[in-house]
């Protein structure tokens, strides 16, 4: 019966490999392959199925949700499937350990079980579907394997066509395929299918995307503190997620207008920045391009109103302020929530952020420009951020000097300007007048000349004209001849005129916030609300601040389509991270954890006690009255013509099949009936009939040996 032997412990083993567990791989191979290697059966009806498959959906449920409170997100499902071999388990227990060598397909439908009743109760025809489950199990263990977290490993695509081709050889011995002809197509067919597999993968992935985002193109949210590669370089329309990223809930006081991810000094190219120092015709280290990463970890110290509690903490996010300053009661403060994958990312804070509160992290750290960069320790970030717009997060504008001596150089990264658009940058800082005057009215000056000068579009376009146009670079293209463009553009602009005018500044990429959640009382941040600006500093007050000169409308220009499902995706995202930063709490997922076995182990407990009563009955000597006889001895000689003995089949109902192939079918026929008389026959047993049931049975051992055997 397909599938053999082997076949599906071999599948475990691969299984357990593929995703990462060995142990329940080999665990369950052995429980699967037992079945091969004892004779213990149970006589399972129709109910036991059904029974086993409500448990396979228990098992189902109990899965999912300890991997959704584990923090699983887009990948939920996925690591659901793959524990598939686990979950249908059950089933294949019912199919191995019982009578019954098949199914029926009305165990997984109750309108199919309804049909079914409906018909025997009023004598109709009804048309039974039944077939081996063992099937059904090893498909959805070698899929659960395709997709583990090793299926990128050398061994699995062999190892994958080597089961599959098991699978097909072994179904045509059992004649499921009509001739091994049919295997080379069957092979070929199986090639296109991974074929079509791998390119159906990258459909559905196409799909999704625009289904949630509204297009078929990968949307790249990913942040770089060393490097960040914008907009401005690509033509067409800018497309952003609209998927909840941050959420801010205030505390105490107000909101921050602008949250920062990472600022950057250097512009490479048009359109590249860095936050390299140095250039690399300076220092010799920065061959390759290498950027120099200074971060470092943050100070933690203790809540001098909580010394009791070792979990309540802050870390100094402010370098350039005390502790007792940084965690002020006065300062506002909201608590930031996410959910973000377990690597290292960068959290978006105020560039006036001064501390972080109860911060569950395994790492966290900032470097000279302010950029926060964690390791998670929870699926979700949940901590309380305390700022002051008086404060900065990041160092004073460096300037670097010659390794070994005390001598300056003439390179300054927050006052670089690229040379090619120098003398426009100046013509334009001249004409606004941004040379005079303190930061606060310089900058003034230059948001009056962008709001009436200039607007926001999130199309970029390539302006026609002459040949002297086309080699004017992207930021002089934008300041004399489109004067149109999204953030990233008024941002670069903003940069670059207050460091012509002598002002330090620095390109800095986050997220706005513009949308309130009156009902949640909380601010939303989404990826459509990623935003640009710039950081100038302002030296009479000692601290960088926050220039956006970007038209404050742009949140309401040209929004991108949204899902007619975003709003139930927005929901489920809101429940989904409260419930993990609940299940963070100490104890709170042991508790979860608890409740989700304990009724799986009592259930188990109790079928485990009613198999055991079970195979007691049947093996119990005073229920049932066993009499072997000399009859048995047959059964080696007739595998030869009759395979196997299916299990559950008596003796004498299989040795009826060799009646048409022996010369003598009266002998056999007298054996059989011999052989349950000695069994069953309830009077007193005549000793002649043992002696003839010998040499009936030597009789059919002779015959038995001179026939051939079966093809």
């Amino acid at each position: 019966m397909f599938p053999p032997r082997l076949l599906l412990g071999t599948a475990l083993l691969f299984w357990g490999g593929m995703t990462g567990r060995p142990i329940p791989g080999l665990a369950l191979a052995l429980l699967v392959e037992a079945a091969h290697w004892t004779r213990t059966r149970w006589d399972f009806g129709e109910r036991a199925f059904l029974r086993a498959w409500r448990l396979c959906v228990l098992l189902l449920v109990v899965i999912a949700v300890l991997i959704l409170m584990d923090g699983a997100r887009l990948d939920a499902m996925l690591r659901v499937f793959t524990w598939m071999p686990v979950i249908l388990l059950p089933l294949q227990f019912v199919h191995s350990y019982g009578m019954s060598r098949s199914m029926s397909l009305a165990t997984f439908s109750l309108m199919i079980r309804r049909r079914q009743a409906h018909a025997l109760k009023h004598g109709l025809p009804f048309r039974e579907v039944r077939f081996s489950f063992g099937s059904v199990f090893l498909a959805a263990t070698l899929l659960s394997s395709s997709i583990g977290r090793n299926a990128d490993a050398v061994i699995f695509f062999p190892g994958l066509v080597l089961l599959s081709g098991w699978a097909l050889i072994s179904a045509a011995h059992s004649a499921l395929i009509p001739a091994l002809s049919t295997l080379i197509p069957a092979l070929s067919l199986l090639s296109l299918s991974f074929i079509g597999g791998l390119i159906g993968q990258q459909g559905l992935s196409a799909l999704h995307r625009y289904a949630i985002h509204g297009s078929f193109s990968r949307i790249d949210d990913d942040e770089s503190a060393q490097s960040n590669s914008t907009s401005m370089g690509k033509l067409g329309p800018i497309k952003q997620s609209p998927d909840i990223r941050w959420r801010l809930k205030p505390v105490q006081g107000r909101l921050p207008t602008l949250i920062r991810t990472a600022s950057y000094a250097t512009l490479l190219g048009q359109y590249t920045w860095q936050n390299t120092y140095l250039p690399e015709s300076v220092v010799e280290d920065l061959r390759a391009k290498r950027i120099p990463d200074d971060f470092s970890e943050l100070t933690v110290f203790g809540n001098p109103a909580n010394p009791e509690d070792p979990e309540d903490t802050f870390r100094l996010a402010a370098p350039e302020v005390t502790a007792l300053e940084a965690i002020d009661p006065s300062l506002p403060r909201f608590i930031l929530r996410g959910e973000i994958e377990n690597r290292a990312t960068l959290i978006p804070a105020p560039g006036g952020a001064s501390a972080f509160h109860r911060f569950s992290v395994q790492e966290l750290q900032r470097n000279s420009f302010g950029t926060f960069r964690l390791i998670p320790a929870d699926p979700v970030v949940n901590t309380t951020i305390l700022w002051d717009e008086r404060l900065s997060t990041e160092k004073p504008p460096w300037i670097s000097s010659r390794r070994g001596t005390d001598q300056p150089l003439r390179f300054q990264p927050d006052l670089q300007v690229p040379s090619n658009a120098s003398k426009t940058l100046a013509q334009i800082v001249d004409e606004i007048g941004l040379r005079e005057g303190n930061l606060q009215d310089r900058v003034m000056k230059m948001r009056i000349w962008f709001l009436k000068n200039f607007r926001y579009t999130r199309y970029n376009s390539n302006p026609r004209g002459s040949h002297e146009d086309d080699e004017l670079s992207l930021l002089e293209r934008f300041l004399l001849k489109t004067r149109a463009g999204h953030c990233e553009f008024f941002a670069a602009a903003s940069v670059m005129l207050l460091r012509e005018a002598g002002i330090p500044a620095r390109y800095t990429a986050g997220f706005a916030v513009v949308e309130f959640d009156h009902k949640r009382q909380e601010a939303v941040i989404r990826g459509t609300h990623a935003h640009a600006w710039c950081r100038a500093w302002d030296e009479a007050a000692g601290h960088w601040i926050d220039v956006d000169m970007t038209p404050p409308d742009w949140t309401g220009l040209e929004t991108p389509a949204v899902s007619r499902f975003q709003g139930l995706r927005d929901r489920l995202q809101f429940l989904r991270q409260d419930l993990l930063v609940w299940r963070s709490q100490p104890g709170n997922m042991l508790l979860v954890t608890v409740c989700l076995l304990t009724p799986l182990l009592i259930g188990f407990a109790f079928l485990l006690r009613n198999l055991w009563r079970s195979k007691r009955r049947l093996d119990d000597p005073r229920r049932r009255k066993s009499v072997r006889t000399v009859l048995a001895d047959l059964e080696k000689p007739a595998r030869r013509l009759l395979g196997e003995r299916p299990s559950g089949q008596p003796l004498a109902a299989w040795l009826r099949q060799l009646g048409p192939r022996l010369d003598s079918p009266e002998s056999l026929d007298e054996a059989l009936s011999l052989h349950q008389r000695l069994r069953f026959d309830p009077g007193p047993l005549d000793p002649q009939w043992s002696e003839r049931l010998a040499e009936l049975v030597a009789i059919l051992k002779a015959g038995i040996a001179r026939l051939p055997k079966s093809p």
